[in-house]
């Protein structure tokens, strides 16, 4: 009869063998798609015979890292089909704002400043797609333990709703519209509510709607949390998801207990690589879902490489995120602590009845106007703001009073949007937008109100 520690060194040996089996697989993916790059994307085809890499023997390491500015300066040689370019996509994100309209009718195009406050282009197609849902399917058991069944009666359609920036080309309101076509759309009906509405338009539409799932932004779902407790709000989900930004354990308490002691996951996401990992039980770590992903962890940042889009091959793409591993090194599957999540603070300005509403930073976030790099508001008063942009330096005089004109529009419709039209803004060109002085990271928004009043 084995000991209980033979026995334990058996489970040791096995755990071994399967993580060994994992990274084998994974490093086999990883040369299959530098195959690809070498042979579609001119970009790597040059990096490759410059370093003098072997294509078959060849790891991460060998490659440099590759930020977000370098991928959109050699975005025309990094995407793999020749037709695509970043010109073409800039063109395309100005005429189209339905998440459902895909380029040449095959690539899902989204974008995103993020918190780098730079604009970037990310393409995917069908086959990146499957590629990246069955490297999912792998850890399913992981990612459904401690789940429980929902209490859904009958034979429907699963009701999913999404509250976020809807009106764009952006991550989570385009998963919305892959799940409203083919045969995801037998299976569920999902809907996307704009973060940007006024919130009474957004209840009512919500009380109709009545979701099984949940899912949005953390500031907004605990926005309808607070209108589910005082009764304005009526729906019974059997799930909630929060995503985009940081999600503590109080969050996840008061998100519960306002719908009737619910299940609240944490989901970590991003538009480059979109499911990354999600929060375990004990709302202290997460889990990275890394089949199709390799992390490189770092003191102020993160390292990605992709390993299912094969559309635009991002190689140790660097990210501003920390990820801090609590598991062992090599440890399958990684367990990190939980994520220090994207904060920005929430603008808040009064309206013309003297009323204070918000915007989203996720709606400053999503602006998209063709030749602008990098934007940022800066609030100057309970009823002003300034909103500097970088241009690219290769625009005419007449294209760079364009972009501005554009970012006006966009803005003055936000505005309108949320009932905010009496706010006034101005939108000059700047060299540059400094990093935050005491952290040396970007700031999407900035109150400048107490600075402006001490002047």
């Amino acid at each position: 009869m084995a000991s209980r520690e033979d026995h334990s060194s058996i489970i040791a040996k096995a755990d071994i063998e399967v993580r060994d089996r994992f990274e084998a697989l994974k490093l086999e993916k990883f040369r299959k798609l530098v195959r690809h790059a070498n042979q579609k994307a001119p970009y790597y085809t040059r990096l490759i015979k410059q370093r003098g890499i072997n294509v078959e023997t060849c790891t991460p390491a060998d490659f440099p890292v590759l930020t977000k500015a370098m991928l959109m300066a050699n975005f025309d040689d990094i995407v793999t089909d020749p037709r695509l370019s970043k010109q073409l996509v800039a063109d395309f994100l100005t005429q189209s704002s339905d998440p459902k309209d895909l380029l040449f009718k095959q690539y899902t195009v989204m974008h995103t400043s993020g918190t780098s406050g730079e604009v970037g282009y990310f393409l995917t197609k069908a086959a990146d797609q499957r590629r990246s849902f069955s490297g999912m399917l792998r850890q399913r058991k992981t990612m459904n333990r401690g789940a429980r069944r929902w209490p859904i009666k009958g034979i429907r359609r699963l009701r999913m709703a999404f509250y976020g920036a809807t009106g764009g080309h952006y991550a989570g309101v385009t998963m919305v519209a892959r799940m409203q076509r083919g045969i995801a759309r037998l299976l569920l009906k999902a809907e996307a509510f704009e973060v940007n509405s006024p919130l009474p338009s957004i209840v009512d539409q919500l009380n109709v709607f009545q979701p099984d799932f949940l899912f949005g932004y953390t500031t907004a779902l605990k926005i309808l949390g607070e209108q589910q407790r005082q009764g304005i709000l009526n729906i019974t989900p059997v799930t909630i998801a929060a995503t985009g930004e940081m999600v503590t354990k109080e969050d996840v308490k008061f998100l519960s207990e306002s719908f009737g002691a619910v299940p609240v996951h944490n989901i970590y996401a991003c538009t480059e690589h979109m499911s990354m990992g999600f929060a375990n039980p004990d709302h202290q770590t997460m889990t990275l879902t890394d089949s199709n992903l390799i992390f490189e962890f770092f003191d102020d940042h993160s390292i990605v490489t992709n390993l299912y889009n094969y559309t635009m091959p991002l190689i140790r793409y660097r990210m501003s995120d920390i990820l801090r591993p609590v598991s062992s090194k090599g440890a399958h599957p990684i367990v990190i602590e939980s994520l220090v999540g994207r904060c920005e603070q929430m603008p808040a300005f009064i309206n013309s009845r003297g009323e204070t509403d918000f915007i989203s930073p996720h709606t400053i976030n999503e602006i998209f106007v063709k030749g602008v790099t990098r934007f940022q508001m800066q609030i100057i008063g309970e009823t002003s703001f300034r909103f500097p942009i970088c241009v690219e330096t290769t625009l005419s005089s007449e294209e760079r009073s364009t972009a501005v004109i554009a970012v006006e529009q966009r803005l003055r419709e936000i505005l309108l949007q949320k009932g905010l039209s009496n706010v006034t803004f101005e939108v000059p060109i700047v060299e540059e937008i400094p990093l935050n002085q005491r952290t040396r990271k970007f700031q999407l928004i900035v109150d400048n109100k107490s600075q402006m009043d001490s002047e």
